[in-house]
């Protein structure tokens, strides 16, 4: 029953209170909607809108007889390969060790943690290599487990991944994603970590570089003006705020300054 999979055990920080603003703004209803929705297909942004069309396409360029039944049973595959499971402010992704669901899987945890960003909140959570049972309406394991444990035990709002976990996604290389270890980075703590403000990563989940980036520093600038924060939340927007600039130093965007941290230095 079990199989070795790569695991996620995603937390949306503030997700309770998105969801109450949601009551008033059915456009952050659809928002919240839409994008858990994406997130869970765990696929890669290139194939969510008509995945058949697109790879019909592709296998008829390539000379593949029978393109359009090639297709169906590529989609078909696929969606076995690939889950995603979302309940309250949780969500569960899993990918079998294939290079197509693996990159899916990584896809979604950067679509997921910009998109979430984009509306003021963050993510936080674990990726480990481990036994896992994931179907359509279960989900359960060891590497659940463990995924699970690190994310609870997490200080600040990023997605880690494990040794294990991260060598097996570094050897995924694609010819139009590149190396999946191009979007993973180092922490000052040692741990891997998703880089997901990277320009790379924005053109791989298919969004617009600046201007997510400049809604995220909108966002993120708003949580800076409070005077009073508890020492764990000045702890997670430091964290934040830090990254957040490192990235523009390393990347400098024209019409973007770094954010402040004076208050909480």
């Amino acid at each position: 029953m079990y199989e070795k999979r790569l695991c996620a055990f995603i937390d949306i920080m503030g997700f309770g209170d998105l969801v109450q603003r949601s009551v008033r703004s059915p456009f952050l209803c659809n928002k919240i909607r839409d994008l858990l929705r994406e997130v869970s297909r765990a696929r890669p942004i290139w194939e969510r809108d008509s995945p058949v069309d697109i790879i019909e396409s592709r296998l008829r360029q390539q000379g593949v007889q029978h393109p359009k039944a090639e297709a169906n049973r590529l989609v078909d595959e696929y969606s076995s390969t690939e889950r995603g499971t979302n309940f309250s402010d949780s969500i569960v992704l899993s990918a079998a060790l294939n290079d197509h669901a693996i990159t899916g899987f990584f896809t979604s945890l950067l679509f997921l943690s910009e998109g979430i960003a984009e509306l003021g909140k963050y993510v936080r959570g674990a990726v480990c290599l481990g036994e896992l049972c994931h179907e359509p309406d279960i989900c359960f394991g060891p590497a659940l487990i463990t995924a699970y444990d690190l994310e609870k035990n997490a200080e600040y709002p990023r997605i880690i991944f494990t040794p294990e976990a991260y060598m097996q996604i570094s050897k995924v290389s694609l010819p139009n994603v590149g190396s999946l270890a191009l979007y993973i980075r180092e922490d000052v703590d040692g741990q891997s970590f998703l880089d997901f403000l990277n320009k790379k990563a924005f053109e791989l989940a298919g969004d617009f570089h600046t201007d997510k980036m400049n809604e995220i520093r909108r966002e993120l600038n708003n949580q800076l003006i409070p005077s009073q924060l508890s020492d764990r939340v000045r702890k997670k927007l430091a964290w934040l705020a830090d990254y957040f600039n490192l990235t523009l130093e390393e990347e400098p965007i024209a019409g973007i300054d770094p954010l402040s941290t004076e208050f909480i230095e």
